[in-house]
């Protein structure tokens, strides 16, 4: 026995929200045909592009994007509804939506911070600002006073981070990979460690400037010792390494930009 569609009164529930004239009883089941339909194109190609991402995959998914798990949404759901007592799919699938489109909200708020930071990844300083950019209020912190940094650390550290000619390019990265890693280095992995490279600089930049109005003076010696590490090319070195030891993990002939996401830097 075959499903059955949806009802005509039901699609022309749903159509309500896309039109506000008036649909025929004919116009209704003719609805419901059309978008049978369209069914029979929509699930073939999903299927592929399923597969097509993972050939072993046995259910179903959206090969576009990765969405919000349902179960876990409609369990969370659940556990705060008042006044009703249950969840609908079609709630879970709201719910769902909304938080994606929040989601993207918030990340396009930090890469309009992390642009203007010059930053390549979003830290937590990003989100937070970026949350207070869009009117969430965050808790506060008690500043505590921390030593001035002089203007010839901040103007070193400014020439790491490209304020300068900048130190560091693609093809020294280059020979810096040949004589701290014996593998192979993809090219999108050699712009992942220079992103990596650069968005340190930065952490320390800011961790260097924000002394100049408050913090905590504990903070600031580890931060010349990550400056001192970053100019004698510590990280990159470390940062290779690890690297390696996932690729050879892996069983790699090359190191990827797999294996320096994986890394926590």
């Amino acid at each position: 026995m075959g499903a059955k569609p949806w009802s005509p009164s039901h699609v022309a529930t749903v159509a309500t929200a896309y039109t506000d004239l008036r649909i025929s009883g004919a116009v209704k089941s003719e609805l419901v045909d059309i978008l049978v339909a369209k069914l029979d194109d929509v699930v073939p190609r999903m299927e592929q592009e399923t597969l097509g991402q993972d050939a072993e995959r046995k259910t179903l998914d959206d090969p576009r994007r990765t969405r919000l798990g349902f179960s876990r949404t409609r369990g969370l759901m659940i556990e705060r509804i008042e006044q009703v007592d249950s969840v609908g799919a079609a709630a879970v699938t709201a719910a769902c939506e909304e938080l994606e489109n929040y989601l993207r909200s918030v990340l396009r708020a930090c890469e309009t911070v992390c642009t203007n930071q010059r930053m390549g990844t979003i830290k937590p300083r990003h989100l937070e600002e970026a949350l207070s950019n869009l009117g969430v209020s965050l808790p506060t912190e008690a500043a505590e006073n921390i030593p001035v940094v002089t203007n010839s650390q901040v103007d070193s550290l400014d020439a790491l981070v490209g304020g300068g000619a900048g130190i560091i390019t693609p093809a020294i990265l280059r020979q810096l990979a040949k004589q701290f890693s014996g593998m192979k280095v993809e090219n999108d992995a050699l712009e992942e460690i220079l992103e990596l490279y650069y968005d340190q600089a930065g952490t320390i930049q800011h961790e260097m400037k924000t002394s100049l109005t408050g913090g905590n003076p504990a903070d600031f010696a580890p931060a010349l010792e990550k400056l001192d590490e970053l100019a004698k090319m510590g990280f990159i070195k470390r940062t290779l390494e690890l690297a390696e030891h996932r690729a050879k993990e892996n069983g790699s002939r090359s190191i990827t930009i797999e294996h320096v996401l994986s890394i926590d830097v």
